[in-house]
């Protein structure tokens, strides 16, 4: 800032014929003393978990699992973006993160630093949340800066792509260590996540783990199982809903439910038709019955006319959709879209789902259709309505099948993560489950369901070296090039 004053002030007496060269030292004329002049390790990391809502709320996501169908703006039902931008999440949280590890390690400034928790615990924090980040922005896009991403202290403007497995391998070793050098002394400060619990962090980052060891069953299950196991042994989140993880939205403007703010200005986001049928599956006027999935009046409001359960159909254009009439089918429930309704992150029915999945894939000891059963509990009381549990798993597609076991227990963990939508499309890309066909007026140049999204325009006008080569790598810069995971 001195130097910017000292250029106006010569700018300014170069015009009124003052010549002298010797300006002096301005000093700390231009230093607010009451502003800090060091960024605030907990304020960052508020920033940085603020971010996590976008993660879960996109209804990009939604729309490709097929949760979702737009009733008049159809675009997204039927994939009419291909170029997504992940700009705002390096410039942003990343970066925000990046700053929390320099100041905690970094000798000149780790002691001021410690004020806001052990420096220990901010950089595992600091982390985990990376990790989690990188996992996000590479089940989207798949082969992604990373490794050069955040250099910031080396001037790099231009980084190089790597390839999806080295993520998946940097961010895993990540997280284990992070998750190792977590203690329960000095928690970290600016934590809205988890109010500076330090053992949830630990479970946080072991239930990430968890999930992209998962995600490799299919191109690396050697390797994936390892993952799974270690990540279990370690601990991650308890099984009986009391220790989900959702961001908390707040009931003001500032920090409220993103479907709170959608549905403020129109209605549109219906429940897509693949879902409303899955759930009920007699035809008996929308009326609860045993055969009816008692989550159904959780996640859609009844019709206007009728009260009845209809879905929306699921990618028509946008002509189509609009001749059908907002009072004939169902939209997003009340009370998920309420202005603090929560946006879970990982619940105990993903974590017993995946569990479950592991077991029959021999990864881990258990048994497996205990676990599924037991997924479908915690999701129903997750929901408050565990008491119909009894008569819904006596459904012959709810039943336990050993024959078809993956099948059903990545279709109810597809129904128990419900708006948690890039979740689900990545599940469906690695497994093909639950089935879901491409909306019936696809945009898009194949007319099939997307399996990844292109990179922003900024990567091929500002770093067309490594896009070209990113590019000549992967695939084309598509909505149908699959990841490195994505096999089938």
């Amino acid at each position: 800032m001195k130097k910017s004053i000292s250029k106006y002030i010569l700018v300014g007496m170069i015009a009124v014929g003052v010549t002298s060269c010797e300006l002096g030292d301005f000093g700390d004329t231009n230093v607010n003393p009451n502003q800090t002049t060091q960024a605030i390790p907990s304020s960052l990391l508020t920033n940085s978990i603020n971010g996590l809502k976008g993660t879960i709320d996109d209804p990009t996501g939604s729309h490709y699992s097929q949760y979702l169908a737009n009733s008049q703006y159809t675009s997204a039902d039927n994939y009419q973006t291909i170029i997504f931008n992940y700009g705002g999440y390096y410039s942003g949280v990343l970066m925000d993160l990046e700053q929390i590890i320099i100041m905690n390690t970094n000798e000149e400034t780790q002691v001021e630093a410690s004020l806001y928790g052990s420096n220990a615990n901010q950089i595992a924090v600091a982390q985990i949340l990376q990790s989690y980040y990188f996992s996000f922005i590479t089940d989207r896009w798949g082969d992604i800066p990373y490794s050069e991403a955040l250099n910031i202290d080396e001037g790099v403007r231009q980084p190089s792509f790597d390839p999806q497995s080295e993520v998946y391998a940097g961010v895993l070793a990540t997280l284990k260590t992070a998750q190792g050098n977590i203690s329960s002394t000095a928690p970290v400060q600016g934590d809205i996540l988890f109010d500076g619990d330090m053992d949830m962090w630990r479970k946080f980052a072991n239930t990430i783990r968890m999930k992209m060891a998962l995600r490799m069953s299919e191109v690396d299950p050697t390797t994936a199982a390892a993952e799974f196991a270690s990540a279990i042994n370690d601990g991650v989140i308890a099984l009986d809903n009391s220790e989900n993880i959702f961001y908390a939205n707040l009931p003001e403007a500032a920090f409220q439910n993103a479907w709170f703010a959608r549905f403020l200005t129109r209605r549109d986001y219906a429940v897509a038709n693949t879902l409303v049928d899955r759930m009920q599956t007699t035809a008996n006027g929308g009326v609860l019955n045993a055969s009816m999935d008692p989550r159904l009046p959780e996640y859609a409001d009844p019709t206007d006319i009728g009260g009845m359960y209809v879905g929306m159909p699921y990618g028509l254009s946008e002509a189509r959709a609009g001749a059908i009439s907002n009072s004939d089918v169902s939209f997003l429930n009340a009370d998920l879209r309420a202005q603090d309704a929560p946006n879970y992150i990982f619940t105990s029915a993903q974590v017993l789902f995946s569990m479950a999945e592991a077991v029959q894939r021999g990864w881990i000891a258990g048994d497996a259709e205990a676990l599924y059963y037991q997924g479908i509990e915690a999701s129903l009381d997750q929901y408050g309505v565990a008491d119909g549990y009894a008569d819904y798993i006596t459904n012959t597609y709810v039943q336990f099948d050993a024959s078809k076991a993956i099948e059903q227990i990545v279709t109810q963990k597809w129904i128990a993560n419900y708006l948690n939508g890039y979740e689900s499309w990545a599940e469906w890309r690695r497994t093909g489950y639950p089935d879901l066909q491409p909306g019936e007026d696809a945009l898009n140049d194949s007319k099939q369901i997307p399996v990844r999204q292109a990179y922003p325009l900024f990567e091929l006008n500002l770093n067309s070296t490594n896009y070209e080569a990113v590019v000549a790598r992967q695939g084309a810069d598509g909505l149908d090039t699959p990841v490195w995971w994505d096999v089938d």
